[in-house]
Order: C-alpha cells, then structure tokens, then sequence
C-alpha cells in the first residue's frame, strides 16, 4: 500500500490542537487499487502548489504524469521549483482568478493560509499561529488563458487549494473544466474565509457542470468539538464514475 506521509492540501494542524482523522490513502490509493489510475488521468494542474507537496505525493501516485503546478507567492515559488525539479512538471509565478491583472495576496505567519481574502473571526479563533504579517503584490491570470496555450491532453485531474478563493478561480476556467475528469477542491463548511464558497454552494457548481461528488479525500475535526471545519472534496465527471466501482 502507498503510503503518502505529508497531506499536502490540508494545513499543518497538530500545533493547533486539532487533527486529522482518515482512514485510507489520500489519493484514493488501498490495497486493491487506485481510482486515479482508473480515470487515465494523463495530466494534473496543481493550483495553490505551496511548497510542492501535493505535486510531490501525486507523482508517487501517478508517476511520471504532466504536472502543472501554480503558486503566487515568490518565496514559496522558489522552494516549489527547487523541490520539484525532478518531476514532469510546468511551474507558474502567479495566482489564478476571473481575469489577467495583479492583486495584493495576505501573508500568513504559517504561509500555508495566505489568502486574497480577509480571514473570517472562525479562522482567526481557530488558528491564532496564521495570522496576516504582511501583503505581497502578485500576478493573476485565468486558467483558461494559461492553459489553453499549452494544448493538454483531456483526463485532466484538478487540485484546488487556494484558502476560499475557489469561487474566482472556477469563474477563469470555463473552458478548462471542460476536459477535467476529476477535482479535489478544498471547502469549509462555515466561513473561514470573507465571502467563500460553502460545501453546499461548491457541490451545486459541480453539480451543475456535469460532476458527481464521491466523497471526501479528507476532513479536518476541531479536537475540542470533534465538529467538522473543512475538508478536500472529490468531484468526477459523471459519465466516469460508473468506471470507479
């Protein structure tokens, strides 16, 4: 069985108080399987890239794939080259929305909840280590503009972890979504972020393009309540699914 030590979509927890709980790989990956390799994903886009995890732990995955991978802030961006310069892979110095112009990004302590966005009272009361210590001026593109120079194959799996700005990422990728088989998308289940999309607003955008949600490739619990906060939701193109069971 793969084992995949560090969730890179997730944030670093434990020296919050709270903790993760699953119960199979994150990438769908047992024993008997991996249901990423049942879709012939030929190509992955990681949008909100980090450091690099997630492109790291998806290669171990699905070796040797294209890996698209966008990260807007210049320091991260430089350890995300440094740390993937064996891999298949097309980085971009630049966050994604619903047009081509520059924005100011929040930079948090931990880096990981960096965000366009203002934090919520939740986030801050639950993570008080992320505050905001500074902006960083930065490029945004849309997808479809980036991507579409590149002529991808379809069987595209997207990743987006971009601390409640799906909404504005989505609204750029119009034409992108259209050859994706699969999405993990990060969600919150209340506003951690000012003026993101909630689980319910997420799955009926989905929905509404033609995805079934299958479930959760993982969920963060708060230690104290054990009440969910926020998770990375599966989505596959429908007509696909039957070809997972």
């Amino acid at each position: 069985m793969l084992k995949i030590i560090s969730k890179p979509i997730r944030k670093i927890l434990n020296n919050f108080g709270y903790e993760i709980i699953k119960k199979i790989d994150a990438y769908g990956h047992t024993e008997s399987g991996n249901w990423l390799e049942k879709l012939n994903i030929s190509t992955i886009i990681d949008v909100g890239a980090n450091i690099g995890q997630f492109s790291i732990a998806i290669n171990a995955t699905l070796p040797g794939r294209k890996i698209i991978a966008f990260e807007p802030i210049k320091s991260c961006y430089d350890k995300l080259v440094e740390n993937t310069n064996s891999l298949n892979i097309t980085t971009f110095n630049c966050g994604l929305s619903d047009e081509n112009s520059t924005s100011e990004i929040n930079i948090s302590e931990n880096f990981e909840s960096s965000s366009f966005l203002q934090m919520e009272t939740l986030h801050k009361k639950l993570y008080p280590y992320s505050k905001y210590t500074g902006t960083q001026e930065v490029q945004i593109k849309r997808m479809d503009d980036v991507l579409g120079q590149l002529k991808l194959a379809n069987n595209i799996l997207l990743k987006i972890d971009v601390q409640g700005y799906e909404r504005q990422v989505l609204a750029g990728a119009t034409e992108t979504l259209k050859t994706v088989s699969a999405v993990i998308i990060e969600f919150a289940y209340q506003p951690i972020y000012s003026g993101q999309w909630l689980f319910d607003e997420t799955y009926s955008f989905f929905n509404s393009i033609g995805f079934a949600f299958v479930g959760l490739a993982d969920q963060v619990y708060s230690k104290e309540t054990a009440i969910p906060i926020y998770g990375d939701a599966i989505f596959v193109k429908r007509e696909l699914v039957k070809s997972l069971y």
